[in-house]
């Protein structure tokens, strides 16, 4: 029964996935183009919004796109990042089809591209994470609690619409408000680009899905 009921959990959190997310806020504003290495210091929280158990957080954080930082190439990124950070560990398949490059790290699955059109950089394209074998900015990883996750959101150099400021100085601040939401979905402002964090009843995250409008 136990082995049923985790089948069934992963085919509801995959579904979610790479479904198209009807109910999130699609937030388009124009802005150049980023360029060289460098990840943008300063970050805006623009909006948050609660839905049943579900915290969307929408933010201008250039990591929704390059969550292990800007690289030109291929060889780049693994020169810069997977030898110095995946060094001991086994990837399972790396393969390059149509310029997307696909990784399986044990259970967990990312795909990457180089965007030739607008930016000129290697950006996520889809990822499931199941394990804390590969983490993302911030030192956002599986096994972490939902405080210290939520705690990112709340850092000095951060700026705040209105719509979010009270995000800020009650929300995180007050566990009770949080305790119930099970998945805090992060998405870009400049559009395209969604990030899905899975939390256990006991305030653990999970798993996590990114997910983007690129079809490639």
């Amino acid at each position: 029964m136990k082995t049923l009921f985790f089948l069934l959990l992963c085919f509801l959190i995959t579904n979610i996935c790479y479904s198209n997310p009807g109910n999130s806020r699609n937030v388009v504003w124009e802005i150049d183009p980023l360029s060289g290495n460098h990840l943008t210091d300063s970050i805006t929280i623009y909006e948050v919004y609660r839905k049943s158990d579900t915290l969307s957080i929408v933010s201008d954080d250039d990591h929704l796109y390059y969550p292990f930082g800007q690289y030109d190439t291929w060889n780049d990124f693994e020169k810069n990042y997977i030898r110095k950070h995946w060094m001991n560990l086994q990837i399972d398949s790396l393969f390059n089809d149509y310029a997307i490059y696909h990784i399986r790290i044990g259970s967990n699955y990312l795909e990457l591209f180089k965007d030739i059109e607008t930016t000129g950089k290697m950006e996520m394209l889809r990822g499931m994470l199941y394990d804390n074998r590969i983490g993302l900015y911030n030192d956002i990883k599986i096994g972490m609690t939902k405080k210290e996750f939520l705690l990112n959101f709340i850092k000095n150099d951060m700026r705040y619409y209105k719509s979010a400021a009270k995000f800020r100085t009650d929300f995180i601040k007050d566990e009770s408000q949080y305790k119930n939401i099970s998945v805090i979905e992060v998405i870009s402002v400049v559009a395209g680009i969604w990030y899905y964090y899975f939390f256990s009843p006991d305030q653990i995250l999970k798993s996590i899905c990114i997910k983007t409008d690129c079809r490639m």
